[in-house]
């Protein structure tokens, strides 16, 4: 029989309290306002006008000419399509990374989730 991991009542539900003892230890909060500024960033860049989307439809409209046949939108001042599909390749990892650095700051509070709460990859 496995003992059971001591449960804390806190103001925001139940948490394992031998994980937040080790994150009252350990854990800078102010992680969790990085990811915020992260955040914010990755907003700001997405909402540019003149951003990813509009690279994205770009390409769309030079991949649909070369691939479908479609009439030439790009003006040869645009950069390639290898040009830009490095580009927007570029700002996609740049996107992903900041999203993943945000996941790893948060990463270290799923240790209060105590052994009977039913998570996304419990039953």
């Amino acid at each position: 029989m496995s003992a059971r991991a001591a449960v804390t009542a806190t103001p925001y539900g139940e948490v394992d309290a031998a994980a937040l003892e080790g994150l009252q230890s350990h854990y800078d909060t102010t992680r969790v306002l990085d990811a915020v500024d992260t955040l914010d960033e990755l907003r700001t860049g997405l909402n540019d006008p003149e951003g990813l989307r509009d690279d994205l439809l770009r390409l769309h409209g030079m991949a649909h000419a070369l691939v479908n046949g479609a009439s030439f939108a790009a003006t040869t001042r645009d950069a390639s399509i290898v040009e830009q599909i490095e580009d927007v390749i570029e700002q996609l990892d740049h996107y992903v990374a900041g999203l993943l650095s945000i996941r790893d700051a948060l990463h270290p509070l799923e240790a209060l989730r105590h052994e009977d709460m039913a998570g996304p990859d419990r039953d």
